[in-house]
């Protein structure tokens, strides 16, 4: 029962991760429509090419960081998800949770410290906020990939 519980709240978060990643995506392209216009006004397109240049070159390096700390997220909500779970690796459970969910709070503040005191209409502003945003989907879809891999092993065991 427990099992089937836990089972149908990954599922429910993997729904709200879909939705969550088209408005981010929509986000991402008026964000990046604004930029481009911006910079077009001032006579600067090459700064809008070079933000999203610095963007992908940053988020390859981010990815596969990315992927693994997603990776152990799916595995620590399978753990949880057991049914022979005992109160001490409940407690471990809980204290990865927590280091996982602080790490993600340090991250969105920091990306938004950055954005927030970033001089306006820059090169530096569009790439922290197209960083921010890419990152955020890319944690995304790396968890929900993670999550259907687990969940077709269980189907297939």
């Amino acid at each position: 029962m427990y099992e089937t519980v836990a089972i149908r709240r990954l599922q429910r978060t993997l729904l709200i991760h879909r939705v969550v990643q088209l408005l981010l995506c929509a986000l991402l392209i008026y964000m990046a429509l604004h930029f481009q216009q911006l910079y077009q006004a001032k006579g600067e397109p090459q700064i809008f090419r070079n933000s999203l240049l610095a963007t992908l070159l940053i988020e390859f390096a981010l990815f596969f960081p990315i992927r693994r700390f997603a990776g152990n997220e799916a595995q620590r909500e399978f753990a949880a998800a057991a049914t022979q779970v005992t109160a001490e690796q409940l407690k471990l459970l809980r204290q990865q949770r927590l280091i996982g969910d602080t790490l993600k709070g340090a991250v969105f503040l920091g990306y938004t410290a950055f954005i927030l005191i970033a001089p306006p209409a820059t090169f530096v502003l569009s790439t922290a906020f197209f960083c921010f945003i890419v990152t955020v989907i890319t944690y995304l879809q790396c968890f929900s990939f993670a999550v259907h891999k687990g969940l077709a092993s269980r189907a297939a065991a």
